[in-house]
């Protein structure tokens, strides 16, 4: 009789532990930009759906993209720009997007969703991100705001630098390339033999005072003065800014790049649901208006925006006004004339 009931018990224990050990959470492997997100809506993603986020970050489209194609890393959310965007697509490594199960989808700018289709014509990929340009951040321990009005790309190649080392780039070939063309005069996806070349010598120029092309480090270096002024995205500067009141930024007279990011999902994605889930809630109004004031550049949100401070949504520095936006220039895929581009770059960047 005691051996029935011990037996029994024993089964009992075993049926506890099985159904009491609480399932393991599914994870949702994402690839972003730097500084890209907020993250206390990582934070609140996971509670709300009872799961664990991986975050990998990236510090360039080409970066992100070689990535993809050398190792087997399987990612559920990935964050291109839009000419990597056509690439990835023509490549076959996006899923599309079921947006009628996305329930903030209204609270997409038909505007952005319109000017996104020259990288994804049907809107079928993508989900707009973020979009922004470039312009130059700086230390006004060293130059002051009033110097820094009206200022033109060419302050990158001004002699009085020469030797000190205290300019910076981005390391992507396609916004400093796409600069020293649109200071030229040229749009920033011209490939042809004249606008390279004109290009070039710009970037010969240019690169005598350059001390590094890099995306990320340049936030601290600008601070403690090692260096004085260089090309950054406009977000990146407004959160430094914020951070430090001695920091500056300023779009260029000639005009600049002009960018979208996308929200995908990658083909070989292991958790298509709850990357659905992500972008949905990325959508709503409340978490877009947390990411905008985070991240700090423009939201393609327009519920977002419209429950942003008015200092914000008249910051010309964000939202570039419409005379600004007419001289930029979104940034395409231009298919293999790439090579030509990379030519130069690998040039200029081994000097």
């Amino acid at each position: 009789m005691k051996r029935k009931l011990m037996f029994f018990l024993l089964v009992i224990l075993v049926l506890g532990m099985v159904f009491c050990t609480p399932r393991p959470k599914k994870v949702l492997y994402v690839f972003n930009w730097t500084d890209y997100v907020a993250p206390e809506l990582i934070r609140k993603f996971e509670r709300q759906n009872n799961c664990r986020i991986v975050y990998d970050t990236y510090n360039s489209n080409e970066n992100m993209l070689t990535k993809l194609l050398t190792s087997n890393a399987a990612y559920d959310i990935i964050v291109p720009s839009g000419d990597h965007l056509q690439i990835m697509k023509e490549m076959g490594l996006l899923s599309k997007i079921e947006k009628n199960s996305l329930t903030n989808y209204h609270n997409l700018d038909p505007m952005i969703l319109s000017k996104s289709q020259i990288y994804d014509p049907l809107n079928e990929y993508s989900i707009p991100y973020f979009w922004g340009t470039v312009g130059f951040i700086y230390n006004t321990q060293y130059l002051s705001h009033e110097e820094m009005q009206n200022v033109s790309w060419d302050l990158l190649g001004d002699e009085k630098f020469n030797d000190l080392n205290v300019v910076t780039l981005l390391d992507d070939i396609r916004e400093v390339i796409g600069v020293a063309l649109i200071s030229n005069g040229f749009d920033p996806n011209d490939c042809s033999e004249e606008a390279l070349a004109v290009a070039r010598e710009t970037l010969l120029t240019w690169n005598k005072n350059v001390a590094q092309y890099d995306s990320d480090s340049f936030k601290n270096d600008i601070q403690d003065g090692t260096i004085w002024f260089g090309q950054a995205y406009n977000g990146d500067a407004l959160q430094v800014m914020e951070e430090n009141e001695k920091i500056g930024f300023v779009l260029p007279a000639e005009g600049a790049t002009l960018w979208v990011d996308f929200l995908v999902i990658p083909e070989n994605s292991e958790n298509k649901e709850l990357a659905m889930k992500f972008i949905d809630f990325m959508l709503e109004e409340t978490v877009a208006l947390t990411n905008a004031d985070y991240v700090q550049y423009a939201t393609p949100n327009k519920a977002a925006f419209a429950l942003l401070p008015f200092e914000i949504q008249s910051n010309k520095n964000i939202y570039p006004t419409d005379e600004y936006l007419e001289k930029s220039h979104m940034v395409i895929n231009i298919g293999e004339d790439i090579l030509k581009m990379d030519a130069v770059w690998q040039e200029i960047r081994n000097k």
